[in-house]
């Protein structure tokens, strides 16, 4: 069972009811919001909330409750789970605003190089975090299933366009590079895009010309800049963490300490 809050009371919710994209998930859909903490202090908070509101308003979702009464909410719950570092999820649906907890429990090796496949796949609306993430689950068991730690979506025309969980960045000749658009607009996709020292390009990239680049990495709000080193079985650049990926994880990292300490 998950002790969550719902509309600021205390419940317990088995987990199966709670799992994006599955058959047991147990409301109406509606978006969320997945970010972490260090050491009890929530990172990127203002981004996730801001991001919350513009969605719920495109789709017309009534939240009724303020950005200052969900922070508030937040903490509490933050406060109330044992561990300083977490993965904290907002779940806002119909009639119901959803705060848990769980551990952040992050695998450091990842920071080593990870290995991805491309999977034909998109999301229904992929501008928007919504509850309906069928398609994104489904290729990430996919990549599990083949001992990957991500699935990397493609269209028919092999044309990739971000992670099952993750926006996806490559270097090319000391250029960094994004996809415009078609994509989720991830909050640490937009902290790279803001404060980057490597000037950030759009571009396409086809999965013909992934053996082209010389490095690439995925971001998310758990794990942050997670540099990858094989897809679908063959080295990205020399199969190890390139020089721009080491020197944006060190800046992340920085980030957040800033973003916490105001």
């Amino acid at each position: 069972m998950i002790k969550a809050l719902i509309n600021n009371q205390w419940e317990s919710i088995p987990e199966e009811n709670l799992q994006l994209g599955a058959d047991t998930f147990s409301y109406e859909v509606g978006l969320y919001e997945t970010f972490r903490t260090l050491d009890f202090k929530p990172v990127f908070l203002a981004g996730h909330l801001n991001r919350l509101f513009k969605s719920a308003k495109k789709i017309n979702l009534n939240i009724p409750y303020s950005q200052s009464n969900i922070s508030k909410m937040l903490i509490k719950v933050i406060q109330d789970f044992p561990a300083p570092n977490q993965r904290v999820r907002i779940l806002a649906v119909p009639n119901e605003l959803i705060i848990y907890s769980s551990h952040l429990n992050l695998n450091q090796k990842i920071y080593e190089g990870i290995s991805a496949i491309t999977v034909e796949a998109f999301r229904d609306n992929p501008h928007l975090k919504t509850t309906n993430y069928h398609a994104c689950l489904n290729a990430w068991k996919l990549a599990n299933d083949a001992g990957c730690f991500e699935a990397i979506l493609m269209n028919k025309h092999g044309i990739i366009f971000e992670g099952s969980r993750s926006n996806i960045f490559w270097i090319k000749n000391k250029k960094l590079f994004t996809r415009a658009d078609g994509v989720l607009p991830g909050i640490t996709r937009q902290t790279i895009l803001n404060l980057s020292p490597y000037p950030v390009e759009f571009g396409i990239l086809h999965i013909e010309n992934i053996n082209e680049i010389n490095e690439c990495f995925l971001t998310n709000s758990g794990s942050g800049i997670i540099p990858v080193t094989q897809i679908n079985g063959g080295n990205i650049g020399d199969g190890s963490v390139g020089t721009v990926t080491k020197q944006l994880l060190a800046q992340y990292n920085n980030w957040i300490l800033q973003d916490i300490t105001g």
